[in-house]
């Protein structure tokens, strides 16, 4: 999935652009699925800010099982479980996945912070999966190179020169959890949708005690759900071969329905992200610290 060259650029500097990933016709399904979850009167699972008469969707959690199921078909997509498998292994699974959604002139930022604080025992990263362009100055990631490593908090790291990050609609953006990271509001561009898938290692959420092995199960059947609903919308590409058995055999004889709705029937409760606020390091709610 990576060059020699990617690798050592994405260990290096913590984050890697990857240009036109999406296919055509999935980015049309993604879109289609966010023209629906944009309704602001509908304010289950996201942020909705008001403003000049307005109300704005700013923040989306829990992606796939909504709508046209194309966020979990987006999981499934062979080239995406294989770049999350060269990174953290065989045993990868996506602990949570959202949205941050910027319309033009609403003059909201993205704090500086870093997805989730480690030991760094295991590899894990962020993936950004962008719908819409996202211009230098106009809303563009910004990024502190090599901050994912320096152990320094977030209100230090935040100080360091940085650079921003341009992308395109069908573009991937994959980024260290521990880079330390921005982004200013949009301008310009009339709307800046970007899904975010985060994945890390069984071994590492169980040697470090971020996360449970019944959620890190329960997680994992999201992918094996994902694989098989993308093998049958696709079914003439070739499927992902996952390197091990779901942790439920049950699953095969299941509808896809039915396993997500099982997987999401208990609550993620995913580890803060860190940010600083007022020159203090502390730790928040994604969805609620990144509108």
């Amino acid at each position: 999935m990576l060059t020699e060259e990617q690798r050592a650029a994405f260990e290096e500097g913590g984050y890697l652009r990857l240009p036109a990933m999406l296919p055509a016709d999935l980015l049309a399904r993604l879109r289609a699925l966010f023209d629906m979850l944009l309704d602001p009167e509908d304010t289950a699972g996201k942020v909705v800010l008001e403003q000049g008469g307005r109300r704005l969707v700013t923040n989306l959690e829990v992606l796939c099982n909504k709508g046209n199921l194309a966020c979990l078909e987006l999981l499934g997509y062979p080239p995406l479980l294989e770049l999350a498998q060269a990174i953290c292994g065989p045993d990868f699974f996506l602990i949570q996945e959202f949205a941050v959604i910027k319309h033009g002139g609403d003059g909201v930022p993205v704090l500086w912070h870093q997805d989730m604080v480690h030991g760094r025992t295991g590899a894990c990263f962020t993936l950004g999966i962008y719908l819409d362009d996202a211009a230098e100055g106009d809303g563009a990631l910004q990024v502190v190179p090599g901050s994912h490593t320096s152990g320094r908090k977030i209100c230090d790291l935040m100080h360091e020169p940085n650079i921003e990050v341009p992308m395109r609609a069908g573009d991937w953006l994959m980024h260290d959890m521990m880079l330390a990271h921005a982004s200013g509001p949009a301008e310009v561009n009339p709307l800046r949708r970007v899904i975010y898938f985060e994945f890390l290692s069984a071994a590492h959420a169980l040697g470090e005690a971020i996360y449970s092995r019944e959620l890190i199960e329960r997680r994992t059947r999201l992918l094996f759900a994902a694989t098989r609903l993308h093998q049958m919308r696709n079914p003439g590409t070739p499927p992902f071969r996952h390197g091990r058995s779901s942790p439920d055999p049950g699953d095969e004889d299941k509808s896809i329905e039915a396993i997500v709705e099982e997987v999401y029937s208990a609550p993620i409760n995913a580890r803060p992200s860190a940010y600083c606020i007022m020159g203090t390091s502390v730790f928040s709610d994604a969805l609620d610290a990144r509108s």
